[in-house]
């Protein structure tokens, strides 16, 4: 089956993705109050003019597979490019491709690449580069250790240029959602050929990191600055740009700068044209002030809890329904977050096409919540009111994420919550270099993340036992759900068994939905032409100064 693929036509590989992602931009008008666009005005866009841009963090290292974060990625995708990408409107389309054909069982696909694009250091993307791109995403290498990419299937078998513009990618088992995860994974960018030969010190080092982007890496500090500057010979932007040609800015300089209430204050000041995550709290002052503000609700996961299920306490069905019913999620958003933001119905963002509303299944209701506590053995209280049973305390801890800024307020609010009905929630703190590897314990009972899922093939890869695994002990049952999603070859097959995997997790408290999460920027009113993708990736292509 071959699918070429033009502008607006969705590339049907049996189960892909038909939504929208929702992106809120607006600024203040004057003393209207009333909404417009990011990038409207009168003017005409012009290039030229150079921009600062603040990251809540910046990487030591660039070896692509250091780039899963959403802050890293935010950088990354302005000079690394995909062969596959959704847009802001949920399209699957081609970028460095421009289609590709798969066989009756999902087993081979030959993916057919764009001529007249070049590497940054002058070499020719063609296949070959395209396969020697593959084979490294989908086996590694560990001579080098460098690691495979996780999202790709194990049955990754051999990808190989078969012509000049064709590559032949075999698997040793069916996986229909290949072609969703390439577009839909941030370590599957396409480097050249003289950056993927080197060691992964040297592949680490961005000075070595050729792509194919509208913009160049010309100098940078490691967790400090990174200074991009435009490609004058780029020629070959994405099917949703808003014009063809070079990008319109010269310069980009990107600074980390972690504290967020600073990022907002060098933001109104007028020291910085672009900041990421400003405080939820601040961004209708912000737009008050005249700025611009782009949140970027992408389909994928809320803001919620995974419940570690062989930690300690979790293994009670009660008790795991019981945390979820003591948290008040309005309280939280009404508290912590601007209008924009809005309370978990089910575990993904209302933008998902596929995704369910369950909010009734884990509604707030402390008086349940403290009926099932006590159903379940926890009735003693200690000293500070904490429940007890047989003298030891209903006691939880959780590692706030260094990725996600507003984390450790969340938790705070719903430690607070908990403590109503008796439990004891524990904040403990870690640093970057650590996190992941602490979070991801099996002792940890609690681990709160945010995910993209343009395609329901990613609840598989968050929740198999044999996946990211992050309730650690799920029962087979939900893993044989979670395979029929992994190995649908239609649409409706895929989307009915991610619905299973949904309800499934919200029935048997696998997972606690909290909040809708976007990927939120606000920039100067005169930063025109802003936009993010359906990854939730800030596009700066088309972005320009009106002076």
């Amino acid at each position: 089956m071959r699918h070429d693929v033009g502008r607006r036509q969705f590339l049907r590989l049996g189960a892909l993705l038909a939504g929208a992602a929702v992106v809120a931009a607006c600024t203040r008008d004057g003393d209207s109050g009333s909404p417009a666009p990011a990038g409207s005005g009168n003017s005409e866009p012009k290039p030229g003019g150079e921009i600062t841009y603040l990251n809540a963090h910046l990487n030591q290292g660039y070896a692509q597979q250091q780039v899963s974060s959403w802050h890293v990625l935010q950088v990354w995708a302005q000079f690394v490019e995909y062969l596959f990408y959704y847009d802001d409107e949920g399209a699957l389309l081609p970028h460095l491709a421009s289609g590709f054909t798969h066989n009756a069982d999902f087993t081979e696909f030959i993916i057919t690449v764009r001529e007249g694009i070049t590497f940054s250091n002058g070499e020719k993307l063609d296949a070959a580069a395209v396969a020697l791109n593959l084979n490294l995403q989908g086996l590694g290498d560990d001579s080098r250790g460098i690691t495979r990419v996780a999202n790709l299937p194990e049955t990754f078998d051999k990808a190989t240029a078969i012509s000049a513009t064709e590559v032949q990618v075999r698997l040793t088992a069916p996986f229909p959602a290949l072609i969703p995860v390439l577009a839909g994974t941030s370590t599957t960018g396409i480097l050249a050929p003289a950056t993927l030969k080197l060691s992964l010190e040297e592949q680490s080092d961005l000075k070595n990191t050729y792509a194919t982007g509208p913009f160049v890496v010309d100098s940078w500090k490691p967790n400090k600055e990174i200074v991009l500057v435009r490609r004058d010979d780029y020629a070959w932007p994405r099917p949703d740009s808003a014009h063809q040609g070079p990008a319109y800015l010269d310069k980009i300089t990107i600074q980390q700068l972690s504290e967020a209430s600073l990022r907002v204050g060098a933001l109104d000041s007028g020291q910085v044209d672009l900041i990421h995550y400003p405080q939820p709290s601040e961004e209708t002052g912000l737009v008050e002030r005249g700025a611009t503000l782009l949140n970027s609700f992408v389909p994928g996961s809320v803001w919620g809890l995974h419940l570690r299920l062989g930690a300690e306490h979790l293994d009670d069905i009660r008790v795991r329904k019981a945390l979820t019913h003591a948290i008040n999620r309005q309280e939280i958003v009404d508290t912590l977050y601007s209008s924009e933001w809005k309370v978990a119905t089910g575990p993904l963002n209302s933008s998902t096409p596929w995704g369910l509303d369950l909010s009734d299944r884990f509604a707030y209701n402390p008086d349940l919540a403290n009926r099932l506590l006590d159903e379940a053995g926890w009735t003693g209280r200690d000293k500070d009111g904490y429940r007890t049973k047989g003298g030891r305390q209903l006691y939880f801890f959780e590692y706030p994420s260094v990725f996600i800024t507003t984390s450790r307020d969340d938790l705070a609010l719903i430690a607070q919550q908990w403590k109503k009905v008796g439990v004891r929630l524990e904040l403990k703190g870690v640093d970057f270099s650590n996190y992941n590897t602490v979070a991801q314990q099996d002792s940890v009972p609690l681990y709160e993340i945010h995910w993209a899922a343009p395609h329901p093939v990613y609840l598989w890869r968050w929740w198999h036992s044999s996946q990211q695994n992050q309730f650690k002990k799920p029962s087979a049952e939900f893993d044989r759900i979670l395979e029929d999603v992994a190995t649908a070859p239609t649409d409706a097959e895929a989307f009915a068994a991610s619905k299973k995997a949904q309800e499934y997790v919200i029935d048997h408290a696998y997972f606690i939905p909290v909040h809708e999460f976007p990927q939120n920027f606000a920039a100067s009113a005169k930063l025109k032409g802003i936009g993010a993708d359906g990854y939730g990736r800030i596009r700066l292509y088309d972005t320009w100064l009106d002076s």
